[in-house]
């Protein structure tokens, strides 16, 4: 029993000093790193992708039907402006951020944060910033090519998946 004491003791002498040498960064360093990478002029510049690729996947979904009339045009663009409108409203900046700081202050140390915060002050740092949404931009159509051999292919296994479903009741 005196063993395994000495054991605990030695394991919180060893261990206490490391966990005590990391402590959780700061929410004025979280925040301080946020305006830096500029993530909010991301967050924002994200909108416009996301409507750009919710038109091109409305136009897809559509994709073989008989084009529409007037007034069905009409619904797509007043449903489509809802959808922005809802998501802008659920993802801006403003409700994001304390959700980015807590996360951010879960995830990374206070020396991992400053040396994020040493990065992003230098010039490769800066070009990164300024890069990154030009690289999103890049990824979004890169994921948008990618969702047009990989959408029929969904739209098959649905259409498979509703066939066996028929077939079964059918027993």
């Amino acid at each position: 029993m005196i063993k395994l004491r000495h054991l605990i003791l030695l394991a919180y002498v060893v261990v206490s000093p490391a966990i005590a040498a990391e402590p959780p960064a700061s929410e004025a360093s979280v925040r301080e790193l946020l305006a830096i990478t500029q993530s909010r002029k991301l967050v924002d510049s994200t909108m416009g992708q996301v409507d750009a690729m919710m038109q091109r996947s409305m136009k897809q979904a559509l994709a073989g039907q008989s084009t529409l009339t007037a007034d069905q045009q009409t619904i797509m663009d007043r449903r489509r402006t809802q959808m922005i409108a809802l998501i802008r409203e659920d993802m801006k900046w403003e409700t994001l951020e304390p959700m980015f700081v807590d996360i951010y202050k879960q995830s990374f140390t206070q020396k991992e944060v400053n040396g994020m915060l040493d990065f992003y002050k230098s010039e490769p740092g800066q070009a990164v910033i300024a890069k990154m949404p030009l690289v999103m931009q890049n990824t979004m159509q890169a994921i948008q090519a990618r969702m047009t051999t990989t959408f029929p292919k969904l739209q098959k296994l649905q259409q498979d998946a509703m066939a066996e479903l028929r077939a079964s009741r059918a027993k």
